[in-house]
């Protein structure tokens, strides 16, 4: 087996390690929330920009699934640090 050290400029290859399916799944929940929250966010906006009555479900989209997606990422940042300094 070659123990030497790669030459200048030259990474070796890494692999990514392996999340948890249940992180995996929360990470896609996180984004998923907050494209349908933008996407909410984008129609109130131009109903409100072309003076027409806004739909309360956009309204209500774009209320909570953001800061849910927000809080959702940032739990998921944090336990990433966590993960980090333990191992």
């Amino acid at each position: 087996m070659d123990t030497s050290t790669p030459s200048p400029g030259r990474t070796p290859h890494r692999t990514a390690p392996e999340g948890s399916p249940l992180r995996r799944i929360l990470t896609g929940t996180a984004a998923l929330l907050a494209v349908v929250g933008l996407l909410c966010l984008g129609a109130v906006v131009l109903s409100g920009l072309r003076g027409e009555s806004v739909w309360p479900g956009f309204a209500a989209g774009a209320i909570y699934l953001l800061p849910a997606a927000f809080v959702l990422m940032a739990g998921l940042i944090i336990d990433g640090i966590r993960r980090r300094r333990r191992g």
